[in-house]
């Protein structure tokens, strides 16, 4: 009983607040600068970045400069994996990929030759436009993975990094789309006196695997007037560090000893020690803050805060917030952050100390075993969320702790459940409540407003979920596969 529901709460965490982590790798994205990279290439290589086919660290070594073998064969490796992720290869044939000589920079025609070679040596489950006698230029440019136009260089001109990027990240995204493996979602939608509402539920943090998404869901974006999300992280005037001084620190003259009981304490500082943080740091932070950093970290289980980073970066909401910023779509926040860290602040003491505990022991087995209950709650999680399986992803996430069953019940798991409903209550029930408010209020506007709201998945899939509540006021809801 007790380990059910702490475990429910790490869970459903992840899935229901915007964690306050280092999105550095989505604000790099918004900054490149017409010096790093070519403005033709944004929209691609902002795509690109999602796909894990090339390292970040091209962006510092010059994107204009002509592509090396060595930088190539990274990016057949990425291309490759990709290839392989879809799940849909059927059979492989050998193939040889002829690099020029070394002393001499492929061409752009050279590129697409050798991605083109690549591609056919794959037998997929379905047909991706591979023609017998057919040839890399024509199929290339006939499926828009090359145009030859608009900035890009000409068949003959030594193939730059972005260049090459670009080509790679075109075709990852078709072949995807017309073998239907691209992520589904978790996506309804709702119409209402012409205004309609796209739903989607986002898990904060995620990887590489998760992309590309579905041409439905980006068309379904596409078509919105604005985005809402329940806090726009990448807003450069969020003020989180203040935020963050305000509720998540102790100012009063108090320290974390005063507020936990010993044996927590000493496991905090123990664990602080081990990831680096200080005794006196990690004495001054509330134990809700300390909770959500380990929580993360026991997901993730990364091996370096780069990887965190982008783990955070790669978020649903955030990769949305990201192209929002790129098309000058308009922003629309549900909840904000200072509305979340004020809910989270406000979590009882007793509550508090029961949620760092759960992570502290979560983040220690991480640290013992090398991956532990949400590691892999995570990864079952982005892989329902892929296929959009909403049924076994309400399975993984059902907050039933009825325990009318039991015979007995200890005064402990009593007061257990006491902490879990408060949490409940705060986190989801009142959250709810207001995001189902608010999506009403969009439904009901004057004119006809389209409307992308990605929210935390657990908000759309749970007991009594926003959906229900929509449902409630008289909208039908259809998903979207």
């Amino acid at each position: 009983m007790k380990r059910r529901i702490l475990s429910l709460l790490l869970l459903l965490t992840m899935l229901l607040t915007v964690v306050p982590t280092n999105t550095a790798l989505a604000e790099d994205n918004l900054q490149l600068g017409q010096e790093t990279i070519s403005e033709w290439t944004y929209g691609d290589l902002i795509i690109g970045d999602t796909y894990g086919i090339y390292p970040a660290s091209w962006y510092n070594k010059g994107m204009q400069k002509p592509i090396t073998h060595g930088q190539f064969r990274t990016l057949i490796s990425g291309f490759r994996y990709k290839m392989i992720n879809t799940d849909r290869i059927i059979d492989e044939h050998d193939v040889t990929l002829k690099l020029s000589a070394n002393n001499k920079k492929m061409t752009v025609k050279e590129a697409l030759e050798i991605l083109y070679s690549l591609v056919s040596s794959y037998e997929f489950d379905g047909d991706i436009g591979i023609k017998e006698n057919g040839n890399a230029v024509d199929f290339m440019t006939s499926h828009g993975i090359y145009t030859g136009k608009g900035g890009e260089q000409a068949l003959d001109d030594k193939c730059s990094v972005e260049q090459a990027c670009v080509i790679a990240t075109r075709l990852v995204t078709y072949i995807y789309d017309v073998l239907d493996a691209a992520s589904k979602g978790f996506l309804w939608e709702i119409n209402s006196a012409g205004n309609t509402v796209y739903l989607l539920g986002s898990i904060h943090v995620a990887d590489y695997d998760i992309y590309p998404f579905s041409n439905k869901m980006l068309e379904a974006f596409a078509s919105a007037d604005a985005l809402g999300v329940e806090v726009d992280i990448l807003n450069p005037s969020l003020d989180t560090t203040e935020m963050l001084l305000n509720y998540g620190f102790y100012t009063d003259g108090s320290t974390l000893k005063d507020h936990v009981s010993e044996e927590t304490y000493e496991l905090v500082v123990e664990l602080g020690e081990m990831i680096g943080l200080s005794e006196d740091l990690v004495s001054i932070y509330k134990p809700w803050l300390l909770y959500l950093t380990f929580d993360v970290m026991a997901s993730i289980n990364p091996e370096s805060d780069e990887a965190l980073s982008t783990a955070a970066a790669l978020g649903i909401d955030t990769k949305f917030l990201v192209d929002a910023y790129m098309k000058d779509k308009p922003i629309i926040e549900l909840e904000g952050a200072d509305y979340q860290y004020n809910m989270l602040n406000s979590f009882s003491e007793e509550l508090q100390e029961l949620l760092l505990q759960t992570s502290i022991y979560a983040l220690l087995e991480v640290s013992e075993e090398g991956a532990g209950d949400n590691s892999n709650f995570l990864s079952k999680a982005l892989d329902y969320w892929k296929m959009g399986d909403v049924e076994s992803f309400l399975k993984i996430t059902s907050s039933s702790t009825d325990l009318d069953d039991q015979l007995e019940l200890t005064d402990e798991d009593k007061k257990i459940q006491e902490l879990f409903d408060e949490y409940y209550d705060k986190m989801i029930t009142q959250r709810d409540k207001g995001m189902a408010n608010k999506i009403d209020q969009m439904l009901k506007e004057e004119g006809n407003n389209t409307y992308f709201v990605v929210v935390g998945s657990a908000h759309y899939i749970s007991d009594y979920s926003v959906l229900d509540m929509l449902e409630e006021m008289g909208y039908e809801i259809n998903q979207i596969k």
